[in-house]
């Protein structure tokens, strides 16, 4: 049984921020969590709605089973991770539980090329393990494989030394903390669900304990699934479902009048504080206008947030060069932004680079001026975070004079 705090942690893992103390129930924390693994895995665009019917696919035929498996993002490659990771270039503080375990999902596709058809993922402390059998290796399409699997999960009550263990000592160990085997475990139960009851495939006289279910390639969740993952629905008091703003600074939510009363005493501070300072109306540019495009070259904002999908599609399409901006997700709702300035320009983003705005001193020196100097009050040289509004489609409302309480890690 996965606890709330295990959630939130696995949650933050795949980048999906929820408030420290958010009341948000357990049974909603876990559906979120669902709706993450299945934006992952990119579920809804794969995946048929009527279900998935292993017998109606064809065997992988599309080359090596581990290619799929390595993200084609330049920005996020699996793969040159695996190889940062084994000689030691990136610290621990650099990686996480998501991305261990896709470097898992990585050596079970590198375990199948070589004709392995069996592996145990272990904690440290063999205690924690998952034991997982490869069935078969079907095509969804061209470029995603969906691995037929059986999956057994178990905690030992205490440590046994591998070699010790019998039959499972003949298997290959692949490391993964007991974060990363929740991850696996909750993708596979998620996926066993979707196999029809009457789905047989073969199985040995010794799998009778073990689970049918499947594995696909998985992505960091798009810039889309962060900010719709990420909006934490429930009253900041009780935790039901939220249906009021805070009027003044709309920051807060609350289920009832009551509530909001309740908590008015906690949050007065910062509310007043917002709603009492200066806010400067500044008009930004597009980075497609700040940034021409060369003759013939593909446009592509792409980061590491961005699906293999997408980066296939932009990479191989026409040259697109737009000055539409971006839409707007807050409304009139206050949210963050960073600010991060150099001798000539300034660009501002959101948390999930939903909207990316420059401002150029030739173009503006008075505004280009203030947010200068806010950036350098920041704790990061030319650099620091504000609150900001949307008012039209390339203008923020930035409060310039109020520094957050606590500066975020993006």
């Amino acid at each position: 049984m996965t606890s709330r705090e295990e959630i939130l942690h696995i949650l933050r893992s795949l980048r999906v921020e929820l408030p420290v103390d958010s009341k948000i129930s357990e049974q909603s924390l876990l559906e979120k969590l669902y709706r993450a693994l299945d934006c992952a895995q990119l579920a809804p665009q794969r995946l048929p709605a009527s279900g998935i019917v292993p017998q109606s696919l064809f065997p992988w035929d599309r080359g090596p089973l581990r290619r799929p498996f390595c993200s084609e993002n330049s920005t996020e490659d699996i793969g040159m991770l695996s190889v940062l990771l084994s000689v030691g270039v990136l610290s621990t503080m650099e990686r996480n539980d998501f991305v261990d375990f896709r470097l898992v999902l990585l050596r079970f596709a590198e375990e199948y090329d070589k004709g392995i058809r069996s592996a145990v993922v272990r904690d440290q402390q063999p205690c924690y393990l998952t034991l997982i059998k490869f069935v078969k290796v079907l095509k969804l399409n061209d470029t995603t494989p969906l691995i037929v699997v059986l999956y057994q999960h178990a905690v030992r009550k205490s440590q046994v030394e591998p070699d010790t263990e019998g039959p499972l000592s003949s298997f290959p160990c692949v490391p993964g903390s007991r974060g990363v085997q929740q991850i696996l475990y909750l993708l596979l139960h998620r996926n066993a669900a979707r196999l029809p009851e009457a789905y047989k495939a073969p199985r040995e006289p010794d799998d009778t304990d073990m689970e049918y279910s499947f594995i696909m390639p998985t992505e960091p969740l798009s810039l889309a699934d962060l900010h719709s993952l990420s909006k934490d629905k429930a009253c900041n008091v009780c935790g039901r479902k939220a249906l009021k703003h805070c009027a003044v600074c709309e920051l807060v939510v609350y289920c009832s009048k009551d509530c909001q009363k309740q908590a008015w005493p906690s949050h007065k501070t910062q509310c007043r504080a917002l709603s009492s300072s200066v806010w400067t109306a500044i008009k930004f540019q597009s980075s497609c206008v700040t940034t021409p495009l060369s003759e013939g070259m593909p446009f592509s904002n792409t980061n590491q947030y961005t699906p293999t999908d997408e980066v296939q599609s932009t990479s191989r399409g026409p040259a697109i060069e737009t000055e539409d901006p971006p839409p707007n997700h807050y409304g009139t709702k206050p949210f963050i932004i960073k600010i991060r300035t150099s001798d000539t320009s300034v660009m501002v983003y959101d948390h999930w680079q939903t909207l990316n705005f420059w401002l150029m001193s030739s173009n503006d020196p008075v505004n280009f001026r203030r947010l200068s100097e806010a950036a350098s009050t920041g704790s990061r040289e030319m650099q620091c975070y504000r609150w900001a509004k949307r008012i039209s489609d390339l203008e923020l409302s930035v409060c310039l004079d109020l520094k957050l309480p606590e500066e975020p890690r993006w």
